[in-house]
């Protein structure tokens, strides 16, 4: 007889075992369908890939002992056939073939199986079944081991104790893991994930698998995305309600009743996911509907809540599912690309709770996420209350607040901007504001040592000689400002100037900030519209003194002022400097001036 097998019954071995039993084998007919569906896989470095490419090698080898031949045959599908088939394209392929030699269809998937016998197939559908390979994932566990980390030429490691409180261990001092044997337990997953309830393949991709076993997250990788092939397993240890926590009852009630915008902060490991979880089973106790975004899903919620990931990868699409469907409450685990903060504040907008989940070394580092990525106005909007775990419990918790008031620090009524006011949400004490300053977003502390560094600048007096002198020594010559002692200061620029002064992430003008003292507005020149005085260099040459103005007053009449008294009116020539000789009135009363470091300055 002859025999056909499909991609599926050589994924997962079946196909060779069944051969080897038949007496009546006469050849194998392989599609190139087939063929190109593993190669595509081996090439991505996929689980499946890899184990389908070993088989087929298994398969020749076995025919070349029993003298059987392979015949390859069929045409070789295109790369938009590759990719339309889940839709059936490349299984019609193979049950064409299996038409054309007249042989027996081989298969271990149930719709082609029943989709050969429809169009008069002899088909022969063998059941997955478990393949042994004496150890299993979930012999590495035991009731305190939070995670094993299994990877080659090294012995097998875990995690053992509870989130905020863990050693790294060593599982065994003699066994060292071969990549055979990584392999074969990769393979064991991959396959149970296909068939045992509660189990799925997450995703498959280039040297990467994820799987959910049952309550276990397994993340595979494999060269060439990685060094060494490594299997690490993460299993919850705890299951906690929210009466475990032992909340006050003034958090208790926000949560229940004020919060809808929740942001769960903390570092890897404290305890995120399992306060997550908490809240999703108490707001579905309390007869809302709750459903969650994860991805990969790992969430150990009851079957009250649907858990759900990307709709074909995209989050955004999911989003637009979870508005039909109208939950009171999504948990979102966990934010961090720029598309999840925006599908975060999309739902928000639209009024549905939120629950973030997002990586974080302190409290205010949950809001520092979402800066730049959504407007700064929207983020109170958005966001009522910040939650931070540490070591498995809450340590911090912030409630956001905008007002429109004048920063603290600054004292210039026309400084007042909008103010997000950060509080601690026990004690109602303000512990952070945040603002825009220029073009950045200032986060800035109002307890600790940074808060008094800030307050300590803020009540330094600085003279427009040092302001002078300091942006000369960055090289900022065509200029002009407005300074409001004791500690602010407008400065204007040209447009092209501008860019180089604040620099790359503001990190130039906060310098400068820093060296003088002062919170400083860079503006253009074109933003001023009222009278302007614009600070001009002297440098004094043999017999003569020049005056260098800004570019900006090329061709203009100016009046030259000493300390702002009137001194004498001039026309800046092209070149944009006007010589004046040292022993003229002029000339003596510009070199007192700049020798007792005076503000020359011309009012244009």
């Amino acid at each position: 007889m002859k025999y056909v097998p499909d991609t599926s019954t050589i994924i997962n071995g079946q196909f060779l075992k069944y051969i080897s039993e038949q007496k009546d084998l006469e050849e194998i007919i392989l599609s190139r369908v087939v063929v190109a569906e593993i190669e595509n896989m081996a090439n991505q470095a996929k689980t499946t890939g890899i184990a389908a490419l070993e088989e087929l090698q298994r398969m020749r080898d076995f025919c070349s002992e029993k003298g059987f031949s392979i015949i390859i045959d069929g045409s070789r599908p295109t790369y938009n056939q590759i990719r339309g088939a889940p839709a059936g394209e490349l299984d019609a392929k193979i049950r064409e073939l299996a038409e054309e030699y007249q042989a027996i269809l081989v298969t271990s998937d149930r719709v082609m199986a029943e989709i050969g016998k429809a169009e008069g197939l002899a088909v022969v559908y063998i059941k997955e079944t478990t393949k042994s390979i004496g150890k299993k994932i979930e012999d590495y566990f035991d009731e305190i081991t939070m995670s094993i980390h299994l990877r080659e030429n090294n012995r097998p490691l875990a995690k053992k104790g509870k989130p905020g409180n863990f050693e790294l261990v060593s599982l065994s001092e003699e066994e060292i893991l071969s990549r055979e044997f990584l392999e074969d337990l990769s393979k064991d997953i991959v396959e149970r994930a296909r068939r045992e309830k509660d189990s799925f393949i997450e995703s498959d991709q280039y040297g990467t698998t994820v799987v959910q076993l049952k309550n276990s997250r397994i993340v595979i990788i494999r060269p060439p995305f990685s060094d060494a092939m490594e299997i690490t397993a993460v299993k919850p240890i705890l299951k906690l309600t929210l009466k475990d926590y032992k909340l006050d009852s003034t958090l208790l009630e926000r949560i229940e009743k004020k919060a809808d915008g929740i942001i769960i902060a903390g570092p890897p490991g404290a305890g995120k996911s399992t306060f997550a979880t908490a809240i999703a089973e108490f707001y579905a106790d309390k007869d809302r509907i709750v459903k969650t975004f994860e991805n990969p899903r790992d969430l150990q919620v009851d079957n009250r809540i649907t858990q759900m990931s990307g709709f074909e990868g995209n989050i955004s699409a999911s989003a637009d599912l979870v508005l039909l469907m109208r939950p009171d409450y999504v948990i979102y685990d966990e934010l961090r690309k720029t598309r999840d903060f925006e599908t975060y504040s999309d739902l928000r907008l639209a009024g549905i709770g939120l629950i973030g989940v997002v990586h974080a070394t302190q409290a205010i580092d949950g809001i520092q996420r979402f800066i730049k990525r959504v407007d700064l106005g929207v983020i109170p909007s958005i966001v009522d209350t910040i939650i931070f775990i540490d070591e498995g419990d809450i340590a911090k918790t912030y409630t956001l607040e905008l007002t429109v008031a004048l920063p603290t620090g600054m004292r210039e009524r026309d400084l007042t901007r909008p103010v997000i006011i950060v509080k601690d949400f026990h004690t109602s004490k303000p512990e952070y504001e945040i603002y825009t300053f220029g073009e950045q977003i200032v986060v800035a502390p109002l307890i600790g040592k940074d808060a008094k560094r800030k307050n300590f600048m803020t009540q330094k007096t600085v003279s427009p000689t040092i302001i002078q002198k300091t942006l000369k020594k960055y090289s900022i010559y065509d200029y002009n400002f407005d300074f409001n002692p004791p500690n602010s200061l407008t400065l204007y620029v040209s447009k092209k100037d501008k860019p180089r002064i604040i620099g790359k992430n503001g990190k130039r003008i906060e310098e400068i900030e820093q060296k003088l003292g002062l919170s400083i507005d860079v503006r253009t020149f074109d933003e001023r519209t009222e009278e302007a005085e614009f600070i001009i260099d002297v440098y004094p040459i043999k017999n003569k003194v020049n005056l260098v103005f800004p570019s900006l007053l090329i061709g203009k009449d100016v009046v030259v002022s000493i300390d702002g008294d009137e001194l004498i009116q001039l026309t800046v020539g092209k070149a944009g400097e006007i010589s004046i000789e040292k022993n003229s009135q002029i000339g003596r009363d510009i070199m007192s001036a700049y020798s007792r470091g005076a503000t020359i300055s011309a009012i244009f």
